[in-house]
């Protein structure tokens, strides 16, 4: 995967996210009744002032400028990781990226990250996410298995003749 491809996966994976964000938040009810939209997904709005699972909510404001801070600090990071590794793994961490991107603006925007889609088993509803955190899941799996694929890619591709160029992934 070349740099630009890195970069539109990045940028096309946090647009899609924030555009579904701002749809759920003009559609759904804030904290309204679970709606079914998928045999184990249903549509529920909510707002996430913490990380994952509401982990370190802030009352304060300086709380929240730290979290902002910290959060902007390691998207930064795993941008780096992305636009410096090669082929699986850069899509992995692009993907990854792109979900801590529209994370982070959506909470810079609007004080905290909206969620609204729910995760349930009948009338168990464990979670609410949205699409960015399906981008950094899918990322965070295709690094375990990475060295996986890239073994196989490496063992089915026809013997490369001295001198050429591939492009790779």
């Amino acid at each position: 995967m070349r740099t630009r491809a890195a970069v539109l996966v990045i940028a096309a994976g946090a647009a899609l996210d924030l555009v579904a964000k701002a749809w759920a938040r003009a559609a759904l009810e804030p904290y309204g009744a679970a709606s079914g939209f998928l045999p184990f997904v249903s549509l529920r709005l909510t707002f996430n002032e913490g990380v994952s699972f509401s982990l370190l909510s802030f009352d304060r404001e300086r709380g929240r400028l730290a979290l902002l801070a910290a959060t902007g600090l390691l998207t930064a990071l795993v941008a780096v990781w992305a636009l410096r590794s090669q082929g699986w793994e850069r899509l992995g961490f692009s993907m990854i990226t792109a979900g801590a991107l529209a994370n982070l603006m959506d909470r810079a925007a609007f004080g905290a990250v909206t969620d609204f889609l729910g995760l349930h088993v009948g009338a168990w509803h464990p979670f609410v996410f949205n699409l960015a955190d399906v981008w950094i899941s899918l990322g965070v799996a295709l690094l375990l298995i990475a060295p996986f694929l890239s073994g196989w890619a490496r063992k089915t591709a026809p013997p490369r003749q001295a001198g050429s160029w591939d492009g790779g992934l």
